[in-house]
């Protein structure tokens, strides 16, 4: 009896310490999260467009190669991209977000994206969030000749990238991407009726949700501003559309401490004419 009873201790004391064990390697192995919802510090990189065309760069067109140091950068100190709808999820739910969040987004949607920034996502297994223009992602289906110099990306090329698990779609409307005459953007004609302006945001706006949705398969959970162009009752019409965050295009940190701040997400427009480690400096200190 005393044989049998210090052979049942025997097998519960090494199945406790094969348990100990498996849930030791999976904490090692598995990313640092932050679960709590205290204040989240949030830096949020806009670019645009790539361009290995020294002739074609500029303010919103950079070379590839500051966007492969960018990512080099954050793996190698400790920063973890992120989609948008992780960050909402973080804020609705509570589900986890790895240590060092940074989101890097894209705004318009050009060939190039998938060119030159797609490729390197995927050597660096980074996350990006891509906002095309929905007219330009249809129109592109049918245009003839196509440059990663000033073409969009199509719906197919789009949805490849989500597919892949490393880009997320958002909304930037159908065809408000505009400043001309008397439109700006997502922002309200001069002398529109409140009415009449929401009628046409939304539209505009769910025209753009239902394409995602037909073309890439999710629902949009972010509206992204043309120019960061707004009114005073944007974001208000933004919200009772469903949204659960907006990006603007200011230059500064995100301090968020709950979900409203999701609705004034900053973003660091990435120059042309600074190196990684200066440009992640500046706005780390922000």
């Amino acid at each position: 009896m005393y044989f049998v009873i210090n052979k049942r201790l025997a097998l519960i004391l090494a199945l406790g310490i094969f348990i100990t064990a498996i849930c030791t390697s999976l904490t090692f192995y598995s990313l640092p999260v932050q679960t709590e919802t205290a204040q989240l510090k949030l830096p949020i990189i806009m670019y645009h467009g790539l361009s290995e065309k020294e002739s074609r760069q500029n303010e919103y067109m950079i070379d590839p190669e500051y966007f492969e140091h960018d990512l080099k950068y954050l793996s190698e100190n400790g920063y973890h991209t992120i989609f948008i709808s992780e960050l909402a999820d973080y804020f609705y739910k509570g589900s986890p977000l790895p240590e060092n969040p940074v989101i890097i987004t894209f705004d318009d949607g050009y060939l190039n994206n998938y060119t030159y920034a797609y490729p390197l996502l995927k050597k660096y297994n980074a996350k990006a969030v891509i906002s095309p223009i929905g007219l330009s992602a249809d129109d592109a289906e049918n245009e003839e000749y196509r440059s990663p110099l000033w073409s969009q990306c199509t719906w197919e090329q789009l949805k490849e990238m989500a597919d892949s698990g490393l880009v997320e779609i958002q909304n930037h409307t159908y065809n408000l991407h505009k400043l001309s005459g008397n439109l700006k953007g997502a922002a309200a004609k001069s002398g529109e009726s409140y009415e009449d302006y929401k009628e046409r945001l939304s539209k505009d706006i769910m025209t753009a949700n239902n394409r995602i949705k037909d073309e890439i398969g999710n629902k949009p959970c972010t509206f992204v501003y043309p120019f960061g162009a707004k009114s005073e009752h944007t974001e208000e019409i933004i919200r009772s559309l469903g949204f659960k965050a907006i990006l603007d295009c200011e230059n500064k940190m995100n301090y968020i401490s709950d979900k409203e701040d999701l609705f004034e997400l900053h973003r660091f427009l990435r120059p042309n004419d600074m190196d990684s480690d200066e440009f992640f400096a500046e706005i780390m200190n922000k």
